[in-house]
């Protein structure tokens, strides 16, 4: 059970990890927070169509093919993440997503991190379209010097979780459905389980490993993942997409 509360701050709900002070000069050290929040202006079905309606270009993408270990495979938009950028297309609910992700960036930089946050931009944002009976496997995106900000929006989703596991903590997908299934908790020290609501948006660092429960809907699971990087750094600072 973790001992840290989850708690909210500017509309953004802060779920933390951190460990006990270390004991001896090899003990392990980990501190970092998902941070959630409801992007309410965004029309999710409108979206979802749109995102819907370009799948099919999408997949005509040969080339560079590369799933990121998420286990979807090739015939996936996933696997295509180095070839397009969501934000490249011109719609009204990804402008509004666009100007919401940054808008959170600010306010979790600024808790987490006590300084006026540095300027952000959006290097690489891909759509992931599951079908029913599919999983997206543990990955996790960079653990560079350079690494930073990853993130996930739900366009539509009926009754998944993504499960932002522990750096520390190596058991397997199934042995941590298992503990967080018994246990009936969301949130714990070894990870949190976040209910894949339409319009929720996650941030989280790069090097955070997730995976999701299984899609059992009919209807499609449409999630838009993408990578934060201060413009300082620029460029993409990530090896795999995420759910």
């Amino acid at each position: 059970m973790n001992e840290l509360k989850i708690f909210e701050n500017e509309g953004v709900t802060y779920i933390p990890f951190r460990s006990p002070e270390p004991q001896t000069p090899f003990t392990a050290f980990w501190q970092y927070c998902i941070g959630e929040t409801i992007l309410s202006k965004i029309n999710c079905d409108r979206l979802k169509e749109f995102l819907l309606s370009k799948q099919e270009e999408i997949l005509e993408i040969k080339d560079d093919l590369n799933d990121g270990g998420t286990g979807l495979g090739d015939q996936s938009t996933t696997s295509r993440w180095l070839s397009y950028n969501v934000f490249q297309w011109d719609q009204e609910d990804l402008k509004i997503l666009e100007e919401g992700i940054i808008k959170t960036h600010d306010i979790y930089y600024r808790l987490l991190v006590g300084k006026e946050p540095p300027e952000v931009e959006i290097p690489a944002c891909w759509m992931n379209i599951m079908n029913k009976g599919e999983i997206i496997k543990k990955h996790n995106h960079a653990f560079d010097e350079k690494s930073y900000l990853s993130g996930n929006f739900t366009v539509a989703c009926e009754g998944s979780k993504t499960i932002y596991v522990n750096p520390m903590y190596h058991n397997s997908e199934d042995e941590l459905l298992e503990s967080f299934e018994e246990g009936g908790e969301e949130f714990g020290e070894c990870f949190y389980a976040s209910t894949n609501k339409t319009g929720n948006l996650t941030l989280f660092p790069c090097y955070v490993p997730h995976f999701t429960t299984e899609h059992t809907s009919d209807t499609e699971r449409i999630t838009i993942a993408f990578e934060i990087v201060p413009k300082v750094f620029g460029g993409i600072s990530t090896k795999a997409p995420s759910g």
